[in-house]
């Protein structure tokens, strides 16, 4: 039954995608981030929805209205730089006899991370209105919101005891993923709850909030609780009640001390007191394997997908297997310094860019509303930058759209400024004549 409903629902949907791509962004997100396919176990579960949406939708933009023309930022050549870089990088594991065992799974990889940056670039097009911003990471919140009230929900019948995880054969389907996609959410469900209109609405972006924060805690990661603690540090900091979110960072502290389950202490208190377990001392394999590789091919790295057991062999053969459990040292070792370098460019500049433009929104009561999106964005980097440090999620969906968003924002800026000195001039155009009488008169 759950697979009719699902493929019905995808197959619906299409053809609005087809003549209005912008549903088509907002069905790509859900489809992306929720996987509603993952949860039927039949002939759906492994169906391409995807594919559907996401070819529908671009079958459907020669026809598309109301888009945005002034579309380049430094945001946006940077990301078309490490599009770009990523392709040249898979030519260097073409050409090279020690890095072409992994080719297949290069260009496997390069393919799928083609099409994110391109729904990407799709979105920067698409969204091109306060209105489309909002139900964007509306649909964003809730696609991830529903997996923090089922982790909450986990939560309470197995009394912590176990792990939370995400859906099967998903970006997040490892806990430590699931933590961090939570983590960039959270900071989504709380300035979009303090801006929303709806009663309803706000209560579920708030509720999603607390059990965001439970699901997260309980996903027994120790990356995803260092950015939980950077998430809520920086919501308090700018919450308007500071000693409100002062006092209930305190209580959950004491909470999670109190009632947290003995395994759960374990495994954080050996972390915090540096005894390293398995799981940390492979972080340390893959960071040491990155090093050693980027030694051999400080340019371009060994390509996409090159931590292989091969490669370990060559470069590390002390060393046990491991994935490259890092957004950083995972770009430095199959992307090379270049690489990094863009990737730390573009984290830097976005961020650079959101305390600009928050400084600037707030002079003009036409731009204000950009305030609270900048600081949404801002925390929810910061939630990638710290989680991610421990975590291989380098091409992660929800990263590319948050910078998309940052572009969308400076071009939204743009178009109501430019709005804003259009009215103005016509006012003083119109208010001429009458100066004039009074001075003839």
């Amino acid at each position: 039954m759950r697979d009719y409903i699902v493929l019905a629902i995808i197959f619906g949907a299409a053809p609005i995608c087809f003549f209005r791509p912008y549903f088509g962004i907002l069905m790509w997100v859900w489809v992306s981030y929720f996987n509603p396919h993952r949860f039927a176990w039949g002939m759906a579960h492994n169906f391409p929805v995807a594919m559907l949406i996401g070819g529908a939708t671009l079958a459907g933009i020669p026809f598309a209205k109301g888009t945005n023309r002034r579309v380049f930022t430094l945001q946006t050549i940077l990301l078309l730089m490490m599009w770009a870089w990523y392709g040249v990088t898979t030519l260097h594991v073409a050409n090279d006899p020690i890095l072409v065992h992994h080719l297949d799974s290069s260009e496997f990889e390069l393919i799928r991370i083609s099409k994110i940056l391109l729904m990407s670039f799709l979105m920067i097009w698409l969204v091109n209105s306060k209105e489309r911003l909002r139900n964007l990471f509306l649909v964003t919140a809730f696609s991830f919101g529903l997996f923090a009230v089922k982790g909450a929900l986990f939560v309470w019948n197995t009394s912590g005891q176990s792990r939370v995880y995400g859906p099967p054969d998903s970006f997040i389907e490892d806990n430590n993923a699931l933590g961090l996609a939570l983590n960039m959410s959270l900071p989504m469900f709380y300035f979009l709850a303090r801006n929303e209109s709806k009663k309803w609405v706000r209560l579920v972006l708030h509720l999603m909030f607390f059990c965001g924060i439970i699901a997260v805690i309980l996903t027994y990661s120790r990356g995803a609780l260092l950015g939980l603690g950077v998430v809520l540090l920086s919501l308090a900091l700018k919450s308007k009640q500071k000693v409100l979110a002062g006092f209930f960072l305190v209580a959950c502290a004491w909470t999670v001390l109190t009632f947290a389950p003995a395994a759960w202490m374990d495994r954080m208190g050996n972390f915090f007191h540096g005894n390293l377990d398995s799981s940390a001392e492979l972080r340390l394999n893959a960071w040491r394997f990155a090093i050693e590789l980027t030694k051999e091919y400080p340019i371009t790295g060994g390509g996409l997908q090159t931590f292989t057991v091969e490669l370990y062999r060559r470069f590390t053969p002390q060393l046990e297997f491991a994935g490259a459990h890092s957004i950083y040292f995972q770009t430095l070792g199959e992307h090379g310094f270049v690489g990094l370098g863009l990737l730390l460019l573009l984290l830097g500049s976005s961020l650079a860019s959101l305390l600009s433009l928050r400084r600037r929104a707030r002079a003009s009561p036409s731009t204000e509303w950009i305030v609270p999106y900048t600081h949404m964005l801002e925390v929810s980097l910061l939630a990638y930058m710290i989680s991610g440090a421990f975590l291989e999620l380098a091409y992660f969906d929800l990263f590319y759209q948050i910078i998309a968003s940052v572009i969308v924002l400076k071009i939204l800026y743009w178009q109501e400024t430019a709005h804003a000195y259009e009215a103005q001039a016509e006012v003083d155009v119109s208010s001429e004549p009458a100066h004039v009488e009074l001075v003839k008169a």
